[in-house]
Order: structure tokens, then C-alpha cells, then sequence
């Protein structure tokens, strides 16, 4: 028999799956926004078919490129996934009008003579690309220099005149930062904004967590992203400050990152405002390998929510619903994170703070943890925010870059 005939009903299923763990988020209004420039690059790299999770909301397919390419430009996945996470939410829609949809087609039994009509060798190249090959970083384009005067005149602006000057940010921040700060705050706020559409009920419940909570209790809960908001991954060639060595069952591999200015000082200082937590959407090996090295007595942080927590949009991205959480009421939680578009379904309640890529003269976490002390005084954290950050403001605005 041909060895091809075993493999169809296999593959075949496992392309079912795949259309089946779609949360289909996005909303197909007549207008939709550009792709929006938020995407994380994947972190490592183990050779083909030995990846894990980090944190990556690129999940379309693409080639691999050089390793020779430029520094930040190509992350590649590293840790291999033991049961995939779309696995366990199969059966779940993420739009509660996805159960009106069309199923998919039936697989046709083994008994019946007619054989399913599907080309073996491009579904074979399918799943090939989407579970062996790691995923290349979408990349931000970068900001274009203008002749044009009106391009010059934004140039020279004062930062903190800028019409949302008032965002919280580090006063080292050079005007180039600045500018792609808020070109990717926007992007995933128009995303958030226009496109992302909650789960449903049914799968939100599905959802629902109990975080550990300190012995002091604190009035508000902190949740922290991790990649590029704490540490960045880099790769040996870059000099990392950390390097961790992991073993998962056989195979060992090594973390190489660098841990974000003044960060053990703000979860030292935040500990005694909030109760705080990790939520990323890299794997839960990944995830608790960083925080153990960043808090290795959990003296700061409570609990770590990974990849499982999220919910995960058809086009890649992975949300983090604060509604999840049970035991505290969204006015009492704070999220921060580098990328808006993880909080969209809860934008009051975020901080979008600059991306970190191993600048030494970052002080970003210095200047967040004033705001976020104040924060911690308020009755609804989700007021203060909107008074003071005007995020919704900015999804409007034309931004001259």
C-alpha cells in the first residue's frame, strides 16, 4: 500500500485541529486596520523541529532567514513545545458566534471507497512549516527620515510638549525611541480597538484562575510581562549578563538574556504596593526559568501565568483577558506590558511601557514604579489611567513619522 495513503487520514486530522483552535477574535468589519506593528520576536532557536515556547505572536509561517542577519532582527523560537496548548482548547471558539459557523469537512472512513480529495504533498508542507520550521520576527519598519519641513519641524520637538508627552517613560529616552514608542502603542491600540473581539462566555469560564496571593495581602494586584518588558533574550554572541542552562527530558538548552535596568529594585519596592505577577505568553518552562533567576525565593512574585492563560487570536496574537482572574476585580488590577494589544480587551487597565533591547541606560521601571505607586492609592486604577495616560486618544492621532 502506498506510504502516503497511511499519512492522509493523520495529517488530515491535524489540519482539523489547527482550523479548529482558531479563536477567531478579529472582527470582519468592512474596514480593517493595517497589520498592526506589534509583534514580539521569538527568543531561541535549538535547530529545526526542537523548539519551545516563548513569547512569539508571529504565528504565520515563514522561511527561515540567515542566521547571519542583523542583531534584534531574527529571534528565532527555542524551546520545543511537550503538548501543544492549542491541543487542550480544541473545542473552543473564541468568538461566541463561532458556534453558528460552518463545520469543517468530515474526515471520510477508512471503509468507504472514495479516498478524501486534498493534495497529500501540499498539506504535508503545510504542517512542515507551521510545527518543524521556527518563526522569523515581524519586523517594525523602521522610522524613515523625511525632507519634507514639516518632517524636520517634528524632529526637533520637545518630547515632553509632544501631544502625549505625559505617557510613562524614562527621561533618557532619545527622540528616535520615543517616536517608535508610540507608533507601536498605537498600532496595538488601533488593533485592540478596531479588530479584537472578546471570547466567549463559555470559554472565558473555561479560563478561570485563582492567583496565589502573598501573606501580606495588598489592596491591588500588578501583572508583568516579561519579555522586553523585564528581560530581553539575546544570543551568546551578544554578551549576555544571564545565562541559564535548561533540561527538558534529554534535550538541554541554554537561555542567554539581559535583565532590564533597576528591575530587581522594582519588584522590591512594587511588593510593597501590590501583589505581584508574571503573565507572558511564552511557555510555563520558559517563564518560570526567568523568574526564578529574577526572584529565585518568590519573595516578590506571587504567581506566573504563561501561554495556557492567553487567548489566542486566528492571526497569532495572544491576549491576556484580565477577566480570568477571580479574585480580584478589574479596578483593582494594573497590567503593563511593552505590547498594548495583549491587554486590548482591557486597555483602562494597562501601561504600555517602551520595549526593552538592552539599553544600559534604560530607566524605564524607575520612572513606571512613581506612577504606578500613585496608582496603587486609587480606588479604580481603571480612572486614573484613562485620566492620565488618554490611550484611547492616541488611536485617532496622526503621527508624523
Amino acid at each position: 500500500m502506498d506510504s502516503h495513503t497511511n499519512l492522509r487520514p493523520k495529517i488530515f486530522i491535524q489540519i482539523q485541529n489547527d482550523f479548529k483552535k482558531q479563536f477567531y477574535s478579529d472582527d470582519d468589519a468592512e474596514v480593517t486596520p493595517k497589520r498592526p506593528l506589534i509583534t514580539k520576536p521569538s527568543k531561541f532557536s535549538k535547530g529545526e523541529g526542537q523548539q519551545f515556547q516563548t513569547d512569539d505572536s508571529d504565528n504565520t509561517p515563514q522561511k527561515l532567514t540567515s542566521p547571519s542577519s542583523p542583531k534584534g532582527q531574527n529571534k528565532l523560537s527555542k524551546f520545543k513545545q511537550k503538548e501543544s496548548h492549542i491541543e487542550k482548547d480544541s473545542d473552543i471558539q473564541f468568538d461566541s458566534n463561532e458556534e453558528d459557523k460552518k463545520e469543517q469537512p468530515q474526515i471520510i472512513q477508512n471503509n468507504q471507497k472514495t479516498e478524501p480529495q486534498y493534495d497529500i504533498q501540499q498539506m504535508s508542507r503545510q504542517m512542515e512549516q507551521k510545527y518543524q520550521n521556527p518563526k522569523s520576527a515581524f519586523q517594525h519598519p523602521p522610522i524613515q527620515k523625511s525632507n519634507s519641513s514639516k518632517q524636520v519641524m517634528i524632529k526637533h520637538i520637545n518630547i515632553k510638549e509632544h501631544p502625549f508627552g505625559h505617557l510613562v517613560y524614562g527621561k533618557n529616552i532619545n527622540q528616535s525611541d520615543y517616536l517608535r514608542y508610540l507608533q507601536i502603542v498605537q498600532s496595538g491600540l488601533l488593533y485592540a480597538h478596531h479588530s479584537l473581539k472578546g471570547p466567549s462566555e463559555k470559554f472565558l469560564r473555561s479560563k478561570f484562575i485563582r492567583l496565589r496571593e502573598s501573606n501580606q495581602r495588598k489592596p491591588k494586584f500588578l501583572i508583568l510581562d516579561l519579555d522586553e518588558t523585564l528581560i530581553h533574550s539575546c544570543t551568546f554572541r551578544d554578551s549576555p549578563q544571564v545565562t541559564i542552562t535548561l533540561q527538558d527530558d534529554e534535550d538541554k538548552v541554554d537561555l542567554f538574556f539581559n535583565v532590564r535596568p533597576f528591575c530587581k529594585e522594582f519588584l522590591r519596592e512594587m511588593s510593597n504596593y501590590y501583589n505581584i505577577y508574571i503573565f507572558t505568553a511564552s511557555s510555563e518552562l520558559y517563564a518560570n526559568a526567568i523568574v526564578n533567576h529574577l526572584d529565585p525565593n518568590r519573595q516578590y512574585i506571587n504567581d506566573v501565568l504563561c501561554r495556557n492563560n492567553c487567548f489566542e487570536t486566528k492571526n497569532g496574537f495572544f491576549i491576556k483577558d484580565l477577566r480570568i482572574i477571580t479574585n480580584r476585580h478589574l479596578k483593582d488590577i494594573v497590567i503593563v506590558d511593552n505590547l498594548p494589544h495583549s491587554f486590548g480587551l482591557q486597555l483602562e487597565n494597562g501601561i504600555p511601557i517602551l520595549e526593552y533591547l538592552c539599553n544600559p541606560k534604560d530607566e524605564e521601571l524607575k520612572y513606571l514604579q512613581k506612577y504606578l505607586i500613585k496608582l496603587s492609592k486609587e480606588e479604580d486604577v481603571r480612572l486614573f489611567n484613562k485620566q492620565n495616560l488618554k490611550l484611547l486618544s492616541l488611536i485617532d492621532f496622526k503621527l508624523n513619522i
